[in-house]
C-alpha cells in the first residue's frame, strides 16, 4: 500500500521529469552556497510544490526551518519527505508554534505567505536580513504594519506571478478539482466569481470557457470595469448571489461571505474558495445556521438551513486548489522559481526597509529560466 511519502515522492519525480525548472536553480546553489551560514524560516503552503522548492534551496547551504502555513492545505507525506532531509518541520494544528520556534531561532531570511512568520518577527523586535512574501493577503497585512525595519521583498505585485500563477495558475487549476469533488459539469451553470484580481480573473475566464455562464463581483471600481470590459456582467455580491449555483471567492478578505451573504443564497449553491486563507467564507456562521450537516463526499459538505435550504461547502472554505493541489504545477513551480532567486539575492543586494519591488532583472532571470526548460531546442 503506497504510504503519504511514497505519493509525494511520486509526485515530486513527476515534477522534476515535465518541468525541472527548480532542479536546474538547485544544481547552481548547490555551487555557490548563497546561504552558507544563515538560518532560513519558510512559512509556506506544504504542498508537493512546496517540497519540489525546498528540497532545492537546502543544496545552497544554511540552515532551514520550516512551517505549515495551513493544516487544511499539508499534505503529511510533504512534511514526512522533509523530514528524512533533515529539517526541521512544523506542521498540522501546530503551525503556530512553528512560527513561535521559528521566530527562536532568529532567522536571518525567511519566506512567507500571509506575512505570518514577518509579522512574529516584527512583534520579536527582530530585523533579519529581509524577507520575500508571495501572497496579496501578505502584503496587504505588511501595509498595516508599522514602517518595517526589515526589507521585504514583494513578489505577488511583480509581472510574473500575477499573469501566470495567480490567473492560470489558480485559475484553470481550480475548476479540475471542483470537477473532481463534485461531479459538476460547468457548461450552463450560473457562477458568481466575487473579487476580481489576478486570481478572479483566471477563476472567471477558466469557468467560462469551461461552459459557464460568470458574473463578477466586485468593489474596486477600476476592477470591476476590467470585468466588464472582459465581457462578464458585474454586479454587486448580494444581488448575484440569489442567482449563482456556483460561488468562488477570490479577495483575500475575511468574512467575504458572512452572515448576510449567507442569508440569500439559494438551495443548492455549492461555495468554494481561492483566495489564500480559510476565511473567506464565514463557515462558523453556517454551521451555527445549520439545522443538519452533512458530509456527502470527501472534502464535501452540505448544510440545511431551516426553512429547507441546503448550501453545500468545499474543502471548509479553505482554497480549493491548495487543498486539492490540482491542476498544473508549472506556473506555482515558476513563481517559487523566483522566491528562490529572490532569497538569493537578499545575500547579495543591500535593500531599504519596507515593501520592496522585485527588481526587474530577477523576474527576467526567472523567465529566461523557465523558458530553457520549456522552449524546444533544434
Amino acid at each position: 500500500m503506497s504510504t503519504p511519502q511514497a505519493r509525494a515522492s511520486a509526485e515530486l519525480a513527476r515534477i522534476d521529469a515535465f518541468f525541472p525548472l527548480l532542479q536546474c536553480l538547485g544544481l547552481r546553489w548547490a555551487q555557490t552556497r548563497p546561504w552558507e551560514g544563515l538560518t532560513v524560516g519558510v512559512h509556506l503552503h506544504l504542498t508537493t510544490i512546496t517540497l519540489a522548492l525546498v528540497k532545492e534551496l537546502v543544496l545552497g547551504g544554511g540552515r532551514w526551518i520550516v512551517s505549515a502555513a495551513n493544516p487544511a492545505t499539508t499534505d503529511p507525506g510533504v512534511v514526512d519527505y522533509l523530514r528524512t532531509l533533515g529539517l526541521e518541520v512544523h506542521s498540522g494544528r501546530g503551525s503556530k508554534s512553528g512560527i513561535e520556534a521559528t521566530v527562536a531561532e532568529r532567522p536571518a531570511l525567511f519566506a512567507d505567505v500571509g506575512f505570518a512568520l514577518g509579522s512574529a518577527l516584527l512583534d520579536d523586535g527582530q530585523c533579519p536580513r529581509g524577507g520575500v512574501e508571495i501572497t496579496r493577503s501578505g502584503v496587504t497585512r505588511l501595509r498595516q504594519r508599522p514602517p518595517l525595519p526589515f526589507p521585504v521583498l514583494n513578489i505577488n505585485d511583480g509581472r510574473l506571478k500575477p499573469a501566470v500563477e495567480s490567473r492560470r495558475g489558480v485559475g484553470e487549476g481550480l475548476w479540475p478539482a471542483f470537477t473532481s469533488l463534485t461531479g459538476m459539469h460547468l457548461s450552463g451553470r450560473m457562477v458568481l466569481v466575487v473579487g476580481y484580481g489576478p486570481v478572479g480573473a483566471g477563476v472567471a475566464a477558466f469557468a467560462r470557457a469551461a461552459g459557464a455562464t460568470v458574473e463578477v463581483a466586485e468593489n474596486d471600481p477600476v476592477r470591476r470595469l476590467v470585468a466588464h470590459y472582459d465581457g462578464f456582467a458585474t454586479t454587486d455580491a448580494v444581488p448575484a448571489l440569489k442567482r449563482a449555483r456556483i460561488v468562488v471567492t477570490a479577495t483575500g478578505r475575511a468574512g467575504t461571505i458572512g452572515p448576510a451573504e449567507l442569508s440569500v443564497v439559494p438551495d443548492g449553491s455549492t461555495l468554494l474558495s481561492a483566495g489564500h486563507g480559510g476565511d473567506e467564507i464565514d463557515v462558523a456562521a453556517l454551521r451555527g445556521q445549520a439545522e443538519t450537516i452533512d458530509m456527502i463526499g470527501e472534502r464535501v459538505v452540505r448544510y440545511t438551513l431551516p426553512g429547507g435550504r441546503r448550501v453545500t461547502v468545499l474543502a471548509e472554505g479553505h482554497p480549493l486548489n491548495i487543498v486539492a493541489n490540482s491542476g498544473s504545477p508549472e506556473p506555482v513551480v515558476l513563481h517559487f522559481a523566483l522566491l528562490g532567486l529572490a532569497l538569493e539575492r537578499l545575500c547579495t543586494q543591500a535593500f531599504p526597509p519596507g515593501e520592496v519591488a522585485l527588481p526587474p532583472d530577477l523576474e527576467d532571470e526567472a523567465a529566461r529560466a523557465a523558458l530553457r526548460v520549456l522552449e524546444p531546442r533544434a
